[in-house]
């Protein structure tokens, strides 16, 4: 299977390929490649070197290239905090520089891993909402839990800072974050 089997190719590839135009081979290798030996619809009855392939030989041609299965994606899981004080400023945060999404304002959360700490901006009755905001990054899924809270104006939280109602917009924030807004947008939405 590919790419594993990449060095066997260009191996092959030295061996044949002549040493008196190396570019010619090269460009009809790739024009081959590219208008009759596709991977999805080969057409193997007008190849010029049917003969000595062994995919058409073996009938299995349109099962070529074979590519090794990609790993199957972790799901990690995490806590989104949405809290809104009765003023109706929202508590954000900043996330750290470095790592997913840095640099860029979102609800306050726990760390995203198998087993997450709670690890709440401040210290008062958390309501957890009966759905998830589930979201794919590149390499992980992530399943947030959303807890939401309605904070009094002198609130001091222990992390994250207020954005006025007037000045907050959810669709600045980034997408996964914009889906844990849509579940508890309707909790928070009256001052």
């Amino acid at each position: 299977p590919l790419p594993a089997a990449k060095p066997v190719f260009m191996e092959y590839a030295q061996r044949h390929t002549s040493s008196e135009r190396p570019g010619d081979y090269a460009q009809a290798v790739m024009d081959l490649g590219a208008t009759i030996c596709t991977p999805k619809k080969p057409a193997c009855g007008i190849c010029p070197i049917r003969a000595c392939c062994d995919g058409s030989g073996a009938g299995t041609q349109l099962d070529l290239p074979k590519k090794t299965p990609k790993k199957p994606k972790p799901t990690r899981t995490g806590v989104a905090y949405i809290a809104r004080r009765t003023d109706g400023a929202w508590l954000l945060e900043t996330r750290p520089e470095k790592g997913l999404l840095g640099g860029m304002l979102g609800w306050p959360t726990t760390q995203w891993d198998d087993d997450p700490i709670d690890a709440p901006p401040h210290p008062i009755a958390w309501t957890e909402l009966n759905e998830h905001a589930r979201h794919t990054f590149t390499h992980f899924h992530l399943i947030l839990r959303v807890q939401t809270a309605w904070l009094p104006p002198d609130a001091t939280p222990n992390r994250g800072h207020f954005i006025p109602a007037e000045t907050f917009d959810a669709t600045a924030l980034p997408t996964v974050m914009q889906k844990a807004y849509t579940l508890a947008a309707a909790t928070l939405r009256h001052v």
